[in-house]
């Protein structure tokens, strides 16, 4: 198992193939895709998304990490992913992006403690200057989240559209 980081709570580590159904399952699950588009939806796309997770893991240079979340005494338990996309973003920035399995929504601050995991290693290892992200409108919660961990709203079109600075990090992991 490729660990990336760890919180108190939970490990961010590599996708491995075993995981493929687990991931499925959270993302095919009836009101786990509620804030998103019809074309990402489904045990289709669900795999192709996977499998392109597994394909970012051997490209050198490497720019995109998307990460499975789960809990650090069950590395296998699979609760959601995070990741860090460099692609087609300018120099030093990324977007950010977290996702729990519907079960796993408002408990514990588990979204919050991941976030700032990832932040801190995206700052730290990856030497990014900033992030980006982006909510539903609708996502009310996931906007809570962004200005928790230090993200300032800087615009909207079909959805609102979020900045953190490396500069203006707090780097404090709960």
């Amino acid at each position: 198992m490729n660990v990336i980081t760890t919180t108190r709570r939970f490990v961010l580590r590599e996708f491995e193939p075993p995981d493929a159904d687990l991931f499925v399952a959270y993302q095919t699950a009836p009101d786990f895709a509620m804030f998103h588009l019809a074309s990402e939806r489904g045990e289709d796309h669900a795999r192709r998304v996977f499998r392109l997770f597994l394909d970012w893991q051997l490209e050198r240079p490497r720019d995109n990490y998307q990460l499975a979340i789960a809990a650090l005494e069950r590395p296998a338990n699979l609760i959601g992913s995070c990741g860090i996309r460099q692609e087609r973003c300018a120099e030093g920035e990324a977007v950010f992006g977290i996702e729990l399995a519907r079960s796993y929504w408002g408990r514990f601050r588990y979204a919050q403690e991941v976030s700032e995991a990832l932040i801190n290693w995206a700052f730290d290892t990856l030497q990014l200057s900033a992030l980006v992200a982006d909510t539903a409108f609708e996502n009310d919660a996931v906007a809570r989240l962004a200005e928790a961990c230090g993200f300032v709203r800087t615009h909207a079109d079909e959805k609102q559209w979020w900045r953190l600075e490396r500069s203006a990090w707090h780097g404090n992991i709960t």
